[in-house]
């Protein structure tokens, strides 16, 4: 007996067509691609927030030496010198002694195109109070300093009247505003003694 092989259409036939995973491959690769242009830009804003909060904390650092140490003369303040645009020096008394150390150079972090945007060199003293001062000892106004990516937003650093550093932007004012309290109001039959 003789057995012929007839072509009969498998309506079960299960897979893919070449179209089906081309489809499929284009949209991961394009959902892949967000997502990466995503971690890229989140890192550079935390690199920027990071190196912005740190040199922050250094400023922080040199006011409350000051502040502890008292100098009169702005040769002994604790200072901040922004050398270029994205080396910064401190100069504190670290060990205690009552003398400032020699500065410790520091820098914006490397490969991450950070950089300083403010007129260099600018060094900021502060005074025996904590305050903002210029060479002289002079006060000096408020100021900001930004660190930025060549192309992107900034992170900005401001420094009070105090000479408080700040990450949030410039301090709002209250608007509460000290007013007298009003006077008693007594029901007419009450009784004083």
């Amino acid at each position: 007996m003789e057995v012929t092989l007839t072509s009969c259409p498998n309506k079960d036939s299960r897979g893919f067509t070449v179209v089906e995973l081309l489809i499929v491959v284009s949209i991961v690769s394009v959902v892949s691609g967000f997502a990466l242009m995503q971690i890229t830009r989140a890192r550079q804003v935390m690199a920027r927030e990071n190196a912005a909060r740190q040199f922050g904390s250094y400023l922080e650092k040199a006011r409350v030496d000051s502040l502890r140490r008292h100098p009169a003369a702005s040769a002994q303040m604790a200072q901040v010198s922004i050398i270029n645009a994205t080396f910064y020096s401190v100069t504190i008394d670290a060990d205690g002694n009552g003398t400032l150390d020699p500065p410790k150079v520091m820098s914006l972090p490397a490969g991450s195109s950070l950089q300083f945007n403010t007129p260099y060199p600018r060094t900021i003293y502060f005074n025996w109070r904590g305050r903002t001062v210029d060479a002289a000892g002079n006060v000096a106004s408020p100021s900001f300093i930004t660190i930025s990516t060549t192309s992107g937003p900034a992170s900005r650093i401001d420094l009070t009247t105090a000479g408080q550093p700040t990450l949030e932007g410039p301090a709002v004012s209250s608007p509460v505003t000290s007013s007298s309290p009003p006077a008693p109001n007594f029901r007419s039959n009450t009784q004083i003694p």
